[in-house]
């Protein structure tokens, strides 16, 4: 089902897309771009595309492979330390699907 059939009759608010968070975070004024501007159209069809970064989208894959390489890293220091002392209790860190994800938000 294409996104134009799923979205044939929604309304959205853009209130928060329009504003200028650029501006917003370095300390000025709070400013509402128009909608029919060059910068409002933009900021819409970033919003509409699917390159919008929310809550709901997932981790980038480069954090994704660094936080993996740290896991893998620390439970191989894990191993290690057991070969040389067998007394040493090991206790490793189990890979879940989305921890990365988790950890990124």
């Amino acid at each position: 089902m294409s996104r134009t059939v799923r979205r044939k009759n929604q309304r959205y608010e853009y209130v928060w897309v329009l504003k200028d968070w650029d501006l917003f975070l370095k300390g000025g004024t709070s400013i509402r771009h128009d909608q029919h501007s060059p910068a409002g159209r933009k900021a819409i069809a970033i919003f509409h595309s699917d390159k919008e970064i929310t809550m709901g989208s997932g981790a980038p894959r480069w954090y994704r492979k660094i936080f993996d390489r740290r896991r893998r890293t620390r439970n191989d220091r894990v191993m290690r330390q057991w070969l040389g002392n067998h007394d040493f209790d090991p206790v490793f860190e189990a890979s879940h699907k989305h921890e990365a994800n988790w950890s990124w938000w």
